[in-house]
């Protein structure tokens, strides 16, 4: 007999790709008005366990419930009938349209056949005010910060008047105050009977916002357990095993300054910034969403201009705004926006891994273009060098002997406007 304030079951999914098995035997089940985490380490399985619900992927093996009816997701129109709306870590938005166009995409209301572009940005106007943003419902998405965008991702997904709501590591990119606006939301639609999916590693946010958590580990559910389990208990039941010390404090040998930033100011972004890098160690640069983190290490490595200050690489002044010479001294950036800033979608991870040494791989057969009027075969056009997610961006700065590399959130320059 099944549970009436079911929502969702999932039995015994399996799902294989060539050479790798990603799920084998996967239980899991939602309740109304609960917030059930999804936890486990990277690569242990839970976005594709959560693209089989939002209908990316089907199973090989298993089968999926809703309401006690066993049903299957062919695409995401499958995934929004059954009332299932997902936020994915990686957003799904379309740049050069409004707010309010990308909230009800597909779905804009009508009057006399055209579209109610009155209507749909009033209704986008009260999404957006649910979720405590203040966004115009008529701005271009492509003008928004990391932190707006995923506030217009939830927007969406509550004009979509879901039963069951998977967000996938949310509040990765908020500040503190944004995490505490998301969990009143969250709060609120659990009072109103919503069944919410949530990943997250942060394991205090399981107990501050969960009812349940279920653990994956190795593609494998390993475990079902309160959300006020201690967190050794959570991190040994996603590892397989005791970790006494989760982070041990290691004391490393710290050689010599590599880089040296010096009074770094750009007038009302940043100010006066200064900080070394010794060979051995790694530097954070913290602060608040919009505090200049990322315009610092652009700045850096010469993706942006700076009004005053100095960049030196082992005691050398670094020309100011100048990529080729960052590179050449060793500098590379992973950008905060892998896939927009990164990664060159269409190409093949070889093709991104290799775009870092492209222009001294091209250097050699100029002579077979040169006069031509045509870009060496392969040449990436308008990209200066390419900038090549995580793995494959951070992959380009070894093939770059880089020997200084910041993080903001690869290797090469921004592509020419």
């Amino acid at each position: 007999m099944s549970n009436p304030d079911e929502l969702l079951r999932i039995e015994g999914i399996r799902k294989t790709f060539p050479g790798v098995v990603a799920l084998d035997g996967v239980d899991f089940d939602l309740r109304r008005g609960e917030v059930h985490v999804l936890l486990g380490e990277n690569g242990a399985g839970k976005s594709t366990l959560i693209k089989m619900l939002s209908g990316a992927y089907t199973p090989d093996e298993g089968r999926i419930l809703a309401g006690g009816e066993e049903v299957r997701i062919h695409g995401a129109q499958d995934s929004e009938r059954l009332g299932i709306a997902t936020i994915y870590q990686e957003f799904n938005l379309v740049p050069d349209l409004t707010v309010a166009e990308n909230i009800f995409l597909g779905r804009q209301p009508r009057r006399l056949g055209m579209i109610d572009r009155k209507r749909m940005e009033a209704d986008a106007e009260v999404l957006l005010a649910r979720v405590g943003v203040d966004v115009s419902p008529r701005a271009r998405v492509r003008e928004l910060g990391i932190a707006r965008l995923q506030m217009v991702e939830i927007a969406k997904a509550l004009s979509l008047d879901a039963r069951v709501l998977i967000m996938d590591e949310p509040t990765a990119v908020l500040t503190s105050e944004e995490v505490e606006k998301l969990f009143a939301i969250v709060r609120k639609l659990r009072e109103d009977g919503v069944g919410i999916v949530f990943i997250t590693h942060h394991l205090e946010e399981i107990a501050a916002l969960g009812d349940r958590v279920t653990v994956i580990r190795d593609g494998r559910s390993v475990g079902q357990v309160p959300a006020s389990t201690p967190e050794d208990e959570l991190v040994r039941l996603m590892v397989g095993r005791s970790i006494e010390q989760q982070y041990p404090r290691e004391q490393p040998e710290k050689g010599a300054a590599l880089l040296t930033v010096e009074g770094l100011t750009r007038d009302g972004v940043f100010h006066d910034v200064s900080f070394e890098v010794h060979a051995g160690e790694v530097v954070g640069i913290a602060g608040l969403v919009g505090a200049g983190r990322t315009e610092v290490v652009r700045a850096v490595f010469g993706a942006d201009p700076y009004d005053k200050g100095a960049v030196k690489v082992a005691g050398a002044a670094l020309r100011r705004h100048d990529v080729n010479a960052a590179m050449e001294a060793g500098i590379g950036l992973i950008p905060e926006d892998r896939k927009g800033q990164g990664l060159v979608l269409d190409a093949s991870v070889e093709e991104n891994l290799g775009l870092v040494t492209l222009r001294s791989a091209t250097a050699r057969d100029s002579s077979t273009s040169r006069g031509s009027g045509r870009p060496p075969p392969g040449s990436p056009g308008s990209w200066a060098c390419g900038w090549p997610d995580s793995a494959s961006t951070y992959g380009r700065c070894p093939a770059a002997t880089s020997r200084r590399s910041s993080s903001a959130s690869g290797c090469s320059p921004t592509p020419r406007s």
